[in-house]
């Protein structure tokens, strides 16, 4: 019988219930879409660890002790092994069309059964200077096959290959390298490589020929099966994209509980509608379980649809997610076991949201049937004791973040989050339920209709004030992942600014540079450069941070760059990297004898930034010092500087279309690092844009339900207005300056709430290793603000055409 009289009122009224499904459809699709999201990457970066590894029987890992290039060799008298195939990979610098950049080159078996991926255009390399290409790779350098390409790696001299076939890989590389290509053994001559895959004759005795395989090969090399190396190749990337993953669940569980609060509303809604139907319900017999069972199945059965499309949904969206980040290469990974508890999340929400308003419904009299006066709630606030817990959780969240923020401590930050969160649950509703009698009488000095729309706001403060939460909370969390995310590439800029005082470096090996490549990079705009005398030098050992070579930089560019080179006493100043002076045991202003042509030269040692981060290990000397002491140098780099604040993905580009068509040179400086960051950051600032969207659409329904109670409940006053004359022009103004001011006003309170968490957590990220830039991101601030007046019009239409189509003769008759 409940679920009888409960799915009729579905059918009869499914316009009432929209609101209520559509808010189920976004939270549940954000839960669904993270979980298919998680799965499908994971499923990815396998493939992409693993890969390499199916199509052999046996793969050999020569460790790090093994250096002779034929240590796998041995392996192919062993009884049982059929094929043996050395597995080489270096990582060169590419050169071709108008781009350079980081490659990795990966060798190709000679055994044509043991390729793990087929050509779709052109043939295999055959020769040392034949490659294949990945097809993305092709697309990024803007050439194809038949292509002539310049591959160098390190000092080594530049080597031309040419792209012979391409591939469709279908995923990305984990090489950290912007290309990928794939040669013939004979293109790795001298190498030793890391690895070798074997087939075997036999798979039934796989374990006896492992086990022969590995006594005969060189200490420290191992044997292993090559289905327990792909999974443990596997295991060592999964969960690789947890971070985001954790991001796009706080993303999740701030829809969801949008979702509660609009959910809440309209029930509250549904019910006040059906006040004389709840209380014939209770005249002839009915129970207040029955009539709460009743609420509670319609709201089981709404959150049952809206979860249910959600999650189909969702798995689109997550797909699609793991697709623009090129991580679905193992096609699409649901769990059947993820999805039905996304679907079962948020059935339980919407019955959650709903106990409340049944709770609500057990409570009408039946002699309410008697009458036609819709429920109003009262004006009045209460709850002392919710709002002294709710400030009580507000005080410890503050000391937590600004500790957090003092300490430069994550977890701390995110402890203060989460009391932050609760605090606010509980003491923001009756906050901004107490602020809205002021804001009522604030409306009133801007004509009637204004006037009209502020005695709404204050008759029904509680109710207003649970709508507006929905809007806070969204708010909050856009503004703090916004302020974050500039706050953060502010700070990390600053910082690569600080510790690189050269943004550019263009440098060759010791030969003298190209003066066409000078040109080209004193043309770049908003690019100072200078040209870098350097020659060679012999340096006291001390490992590996050892330089090779002293710059002789001018006097003017050392006096911006390295004031210190013209500190006086002690002889000339040679500046070298913290990291060697350590290594040396040497102290700042200690003498050091660099031999120079064959002869000592005696400096000043003191350490310096500029000694290390050019992309070079180098001893800087002004030129004068250099010149007196009769060294002779080659210009072999060009130093560039640019302006604080300068565009980094634009320079970067000039100097790589410049760079791409010298060989000859290597890049560096700050321009080139910190971009792992930026992405990172631009993805938060992606995210929370794709939040905006969200929690706009859910704002908009949640104030739209807000609005449509209150036209119900005000039938006969706006039918009054009407019968004395009023437009109904002045009533849309009414109902739309009500929705605006609840927008504003929830998207005020989630910037004031949002902005000081988004700096804490970027102090308390990156507090330790930079000094933090505060940037409050006003672009994405002022777009918060225009899309929450947006909204609220919006959100006004519905309520507003409802409101004009009252005859005022209702009011009279009511």
């Amino acid at each position: 019988m409940i679920f009888t009289l409960a799915w009729s009122q579905v059918r009869s009224n499914p316009g009432r219930l929209l609101a209520i499904v559509a808010a189920v459809v976004l939270a549940t699709g954000f839960l669904a879409a993270t979980a298919t999201f998680a799965s499908t990457s994971d499923e990815g970066l396998r493939l992409t660890a693993a890969a390499p590894l199916t199509t052999a029987d046996i793969v050999l890992d020569a460790g790090d002790t093994v250096h002779d290039p034929n240590w796998y060799q041995v392996t192919g008298g062993v009884p049982g092994v059929r094929t043996v195939d050395a597995q080489f990979a270096r990582t060169v610098s590419v050169f071709g069309g108008a781009r350079r950049g980081s490659a990795n080159v990966q060798s190709i078996p000679a055994t044509p059964q043991v390729r793990w991926f087929d050509i779709d255009e052109g043939a295999w390399p055959s020769a040392a200077g034949q490659v294949v290409a990945d097809r993305r790779t092709l697309t990024d350098l803007g050439v194809g096959v038949g292509a002539t390409l310049v591959f160098r790696q390190g000092a080594a001299d530049p080597v031309t290959v040419t792209v012979v076939g391409s591939a469709d890989l279908g995923f990305r590389p984990l090489t950290g390298s912007d290309y990928r290509f794939y040669a013939a053994p004979a293109f790795f001559a001298g190498d030793t490589p890391p690895a070798a895959l074997l087939t075997v004759a036999d798979r039934d005795r796989l374990a006896e020929t492992v086990g022969a395989v590995g006594k005969v090969l060189p200490q420290g090399a191992t044997a292993t099966d090559a289905s327990v190396a792909a999974d443990m190749a596997a295991a060592r990337f999964a969960g690789g994209n947890t971070q985001l993953v954790v991001i796009m669940l706080a993303f999740a569980a701030v829809a969801l509980l949008a979702s509660i609060l609009v959910i809440a509303n309209t029930f509250q809604m549904i019910v006040s509608q059906r006040i004389r139907q709840v209380a014939l319900l209770r005249l002839v017999g009915g129970h207040r379980r029955q009539v709460s069972r009743v609420v509670l199945t319609e709201a089981a059965i709404a959150g049952s649809i809206g979860a249910v499309l959600g999650a189909v949904a969702g798995v689109g969206i997550g797909y699609l997610g793991a697709g623009l980040l090129d991580i679905n290469g193992g096609g699409l990974a649901v769990s059947p076991i993820m999805l039905v508890l996304c679907v079962l999340t948020g059935v339980a929400a919407t019955v959650v949201a709903a106990w409340a308003p049944a709770r609500g419904a057990t409570r009408v009299p039946p002699v309410r049937a008697l009458q036609d006066i819709p429920e109003t709630l009262p004006a009045q606030v209460h709850g002392g004791r919710r709002l002294a817990v709710g400030l009580a959780l507000l005080v410890f969240a503050v000391g937590a973040l600004v500790g957090a923020g003092v300490g430069a401590s994550l977890p701390l930050a995110l402890v203060g989050g989460v009391l932050l969160a609760a605090g606010l649950l509980i003491a923001l509703p009756l906050g901004i339920a107490l602020l809205l009698p002021p804001t009522a009488r604030g409306l009133e000095r801007f004509g009637v209709a204004a006037g009209l729309a502020g005695g709404s706001l204050r008759q029904n403060a509680r109710r207003t004030a649970s709508a507006t939460m929905a809007v806070v909370v969204g708010a909050a969390l856009i503004t703090s992942l916004a302020v974050a995310s500039a706050s953060g590439r502010a700070t990390v800029e600053a910082d690569l600014e600080a510790r690189y005082p050269v943004a550019v470096s263009v440098h060759t090996d010791g030969a003298a540079i190209d003066d066409r490549t000078v040109q080209a990079l004193a043309g770049i705009p908003g690019l100072s450069t200078t040209t870098v005398q350097t020659t060679a030098a012999t340096f006291p050992a001390a490992g590996k941070p050892t330089p090779a070579r002293i710059a002789s930089i001018p006097a003017g560019l050392g006096g911006r760059l390295a004031p210190e080179l013209g500190m006086a006493g002690g002889g000339p100043v040679l500046l070298l990297p913290n990291a060697y002076l350590t290594a040396r045991g040497l102290k700042d202003g200690a003498p050091i004898t660099i031999k120079v042509d064959d002869r000592d030269v005696h400096f000043t040692a003191r350490g310096s930034r500029l000694a290390d981060t050019t992309g070079q290990l180098l001893g800087v000397a002004s030129g004068d010092a250099l010149t007196a002491a009769g060294v002779r140098t080659v210009p072999t780099a060009v130093w560039g500087t640019a302006p604080g604040g300068f565009d980094r993905e634009s320079l970067a580009g000039d100097v790589n279309a410049v760079a791409a068509r010298d060989a000859g040179v290597e890049v560096g400086g700050g321009l080139t690092e910190g971009g792992d960051i930026m992405n990172v950051l631009s993805i938060l600032l992606g995210l929370s844009l794709g939040m905006l969207a969200v929690t706009v659409v859910i704002a908009l329904l949640g104030i739209a339900n807000l609005l449509g109670l209150s036209v119900i409940e005000r039938a006969r006053e706006m039918a009054l207005l009407r019968a004395l004359g009023t437009r109904s022009s002045r009533l849309r103004a009414m109902v739309a300056i009500e929705a605006v001011t609840i927008t504003l006003l929830g998207t005020v309170a989630g910037i004031v709430i949002g902005v000081p968490v988004g700096l804490v957590g970027v102090i308390a990220a990156v507090g330790r290793q930079a000094d933090p830039v505060i940037r409050p991101a006003w672009p994405q601030l002022g777009l918060v603000l225009v899309a929450a007046a947006v909204t609220g019009v919006l959100a006004s239409l519905a309520p507003a055409r409802r409101a004009t189509r009252i005859a005022p003769a209702e009011g009279l008759v009511r």
